[in-house]
């Protein structure tokens, strides 16, 4: 499926839910455009969290208290 035509579906589904509102699509390709952007970034692996309690991995682990 190629970006487009998930967008437009996207955008479809958006407008339903919203009751179907006149003088929107803007905002809803908009807003689908970006999810779908987002979902391609995210399969991808560049959308990396800044949480550092997501990133286990990138730091060293935490020594016990000696005390």
């Amino acid at each position: 499926m190629t970006s487009e035509h998930e967008i437009r579906e996207l955008a479809y589904y958006i407008w339903v839910s919203e009751g179907k509102p006149s003088g929107q699509s803007n905002k809803h390709w908009q807003l689908a455009a970006k999810m779908v952007a987002e979902q391609k970034n995210k399969n991808t692996g560049s959308n990396k969290s800044t949480n550092p309690y997501e990133n286990k991995g990138d730091t060293e682990p935490e020594q016990p208290d000696q005390t």
